[in-house]
């Protein structure tokens, strides 16, 4: 359920790059044999070396499919636009994950309540912001990009993780441009399946 794996697989199934997935939990031992910070994505590339970090693995797979095709634009003002975009919503991906891992693994009585409430704060910044530079059809208009690619994947981890950070009409532009992404082949193969969970509260 990741977001940031998601927008990993998004993006491969967008270019058609074929690709074994491994269902390996985050939080079981095995992940430490791949990735020492014991983080995801990490993408293995021909059972050889082994790139850590989404950001990183979208880089590497826009030079591969060449600048004509790749989400984020080679170079000049249209790179800047798509990179501050992507990097906001990326930022917000992990204030919403900061959210849910407080709540998730301490106790009522242990959970940082002015941590969160930071993180909340932050969160409702970035879709702010986010919504109103939206445009139609996609982020920047016309052009599917990372933006869209990693926009779409936050609000989806949003209404699975921490609906109350995102009431109905609120970010009207950004909930738009989330239905077009779902609708799209892409998000529907990246969908997390009903047992892709985090460990139950101890």
């Amino acid at each position: 359920d990741s977001p940031f794996v998601r927008r990993v697989a998004v993006s491969l199934h967008h270019y058609g790059i074929p690709f074994e997935r491994n269902r390996l939990s985050v939080f079981q031992p095995g992940m430490a044999d791949i990735n020492p910070l014991v983080r995801i994505p990490s993408f293995i590339i021909d059972g050889d070396e082994t790139l850590i970090d989404s950001g990183a693995i979208l880089d590497y797979l826009d030079q591969l499919v060449g600048p004509e095709r790749a989400l984020m634009p080679p170079n000049g003002n249209e790179r800047r636009r798509v990179m501050q975009a992507t990097v906001l919503a990326s930022g917000a991906i992990e204030k919403c994950g900061a959210v849910v891992y407080e709540r998730h693994f301490h106790a009522h009585a242990c959970i940082a309540h002015e941590w969160v409430a930071r993180c909340m704060g932050q969160l409702a910044g970035a879709l702010t912001m986010l919504d109103g530079y939206a445009k139609s059809p996609w982020y920047f208009g016309s052009k599917f990009t990372q933006a869209d690619v990693t926009i779409g994947c936050l609000i989806g981890y949003i209404r699975l993780r921490l609906e109350e950070a995102m009431p109905a009409k609120r970010y009207p532009k950004l909930e738009e441009l989330a239905t077009r992404c779902e609708a799209l082949d892409a998000f529907q193969k990246s969908r997390p399946g009903s047992d892709e969970l985090m460990p139950g509260k101890s």
